[in-house]
């Protein structure tokens, strides 16, 4: 069966004539020659084979046959229409690159199950990872080298946009052999006796915590080392140097191989929020990204491999302290 060659344009050109009954007035709302109007109305009808419009001196009219086609044309213009909308509303393909910052134990821990399931999800899209601690995350977020970051506790959260991740047991962490650890739990007032390794810049979210502590327990810590990264305070608790304060997060791998024991300390816990600039809209891969990395971090989590890990609410936090 064939069908005739009818088009959109066609059709929109009938229906305007024949709401308005005069070809000039619907050559002026359509904006096209009256003599080209005519013609394509003309051509409708051929392809038709019925006679759709009588012209009259007046104008024109719709015969039995214009009138039934009115009615369906204005239906399919319709229906074209909503399609249209309909194509032009679904989200396109995300795409560009997004900066994330991480500390270096969460990019050890994080950072490739995240850029695996970025690359399934939008593949379009490339991450640039930097690690760093976190007052230079922070820095870096403020001018723009980084889109988005996780951040443990910032030091002023009004300047951010924040979302509620996690939070982590703070704890003791030493060799599986030291006696020092053969308790479920380690007072704060304990840790001057001992031989500590801290991680992190004296200005970091773990020193700023430990230091409040000790000052509201009436205390001084004075570490026998401090190093800037937890990676290397790995080194030297396994070294024997001596216990370091730490989350469980970054020895996942000696826990498990049973090389290495974490304490809680009290009832100190470390928050990570994940981090945007506030007034910097952003792309839409920065948005997408964003969300991912939150699901992320629920799903780690949820199943037990963000190790010590409590989920906080997802809300949005603006100009509040994370602790």
């Amino acid at each position: 069966m064939e069908y005739p060659s009818l088009e959109l344009r066609q059709l929109r050109y009938f229906v305007t004539v024949g709401r308005q009954r005069h070809f000039g007035r619907a050559a002026a709302l359509l904006r096209v020659a009256q003599p080209a109007l005519s013609r394509q109305v003309a051509k409708l009808e051929a392809e038709l084979g019925v006679q759709l419009l009588q012209r009259h001196a007046r104008g024109v009219s719709l015969t039995a046959e214009g009138e039934a086609l009115l009615a369906r044309a204005e239906a399919v213009l319709a229906e074209a229409g909503a399609l249209l909308e309909e194509a032009r509303a679904q989200p396109r393909e995300p795409q560009g690159t997004v900066s994330l910052g991480f500390s270096p134990s969460v990019a050890e821990l994080f950072g490739g199950r995240l850029a695996a399931l970025s690359l399934r999800r939008y593949p379009q899209v490339r991450l640039r990872i930097t690690t760093a601690a976190s007052p230079v995350l922070e820095a870096w977020i403020q001018e723009g080298r980084v889109d988005v970051a996780i951040l443990n506790g910032p030091s002023d959260p009004s300047r951010f946009l924040l979302t509620p991740l996690l939070e982590e047991p703070v704890c003791l962490i030493g060799r599986r052999d030291d006696p020092r650890l053969a308790t479920d739990r380690v007072e704060l007032a304990a840790l001057n006796r001992l031989p500590l390794v801290v991680t992190g810049p004296p200005d970091g979210p773990m020193q700023r915590m430990l230091v409040a502590a000790q000052a509201q327990a009436q205390q001084a810590l004075s570490p026998l080392a401090q190093v800037d990264t937890a990676v290397v305070g790995r080194q030297l608790v396994l070294a024997g140097v001596g216990p370091m304060v730490e989350v469980v997060a970054v020895v996942k791998a000696e826990l498990e191989a049973g090389t290495l024991k974490a304490v809680p300390i009290g009832d100190l816990r470390l928050q990570r929020f994940l981090a945007r600039a506030r007034g910097r809209a952003g792309s839409d891969a920065v948005a997408r990204v964003a969300g991912l990395m939150r699901d992320c971090v629920a799903e780690m989590v949820a199943e037990g491999s963000w190790p010590g890990a409590v989920a906080l609410g997802g809300g949005h936090m603006e100009g509040q302290n994370g602790r």
